[in-house]
């Protein structure tokens, strides 16, 4: 009885974490979707071409970020512009998540 109880408690978590992520990840989507800064379709086109190339997301954004380009200085600027549009800042992981979204739909992937 203990296990089926503990079982349930997991699975009540799990769906509650889940809920929190979808919910964290449609607020950053809204501010991706309203950026309040130009340049960021050169980022997205940045990216998502490698990723049209075969190069993973991780390895595309490592190479845009040391680029020095334009589209890694809309990043950066993004970013700090962006910090003060969250009541709690989102995980680094799910913002990330939510820009390949965007780098991908900008491509046609």
């Amino acid at each position: 009885m203990y296990r089926a109880r503990s079982a349930r408690v997991v699975l009540v978590y799990g769906a509650l974490t889940a809920g929190a992520l979808m919910e964290s990840r449609d607020s950053i989507r809204a501010v991706f979707a309203d950026p309040q800064l130009e340049g960021m379709e050169d980022l997205y086109q940045a990216i998502g071409a490698m990723l049209k190339d075969g190069v993973g997301f991780e390895r595309a954004y490592e190479l845009v970020l040391q680029s020095g380009a334009n589209s890694s200085m809309t990043w950066v600027r993004f970013c700090v512009q962006s910090a003060n549009r969250f009541d709690d800042p989102p995980e680094e992981t799910e913002f990330l998540a939510v820009l390949e979204e965007f780098c991908k739909q900008h491509v046609g992937i």
